[in-house]
């Protein structure tokens, strides 16, 4: 990978014992957990307010007749479950490069 001089100089400044490539991967990597814990603090506000983990909301959404707000915390909580997930897995990605 060639990266510009300014962000190779910088990479090199801020991440003195890393190479350009793996201070790149250390930023992803915190950003990852930055929306890994974002994520799951809007899960967990979910589960604080309708007083259920999301697969028990999920059922009982699917199965009735919901207002629209309702339906968007649904959307929302829906978000956060899968973006955690995701966060998760890239943190598992990302991990394995920096060995």
């Amino acid at each position: 990978m060639v990266l510009p001089v300014a962000i190779e100089s910088s990479a090199k400044r801020l991440f003195p014992n890393l190479q350009p490539e793996q201070a790149i991967v250390e930023l992803l990597l915190e950003r990852a957990q930055k929306n890994l814990i974002k994520y799951q603090s809007a899960a967990r506000e979910f589960e604080s307010k309708y007083n259920q983990d999301f697969e028990t909301f999920r059922k009982k959404i699917l199965s009735s007749k919901i207002d629209s707000s309702t339906e968007q915390d649904y959307f929302d909580w829906e978000l956060a479950v899968t973006g955690a997930a995701d966060m998760q897995d890239e943190i598992k990605r990302l991990k394995a490069l920096q060995k």
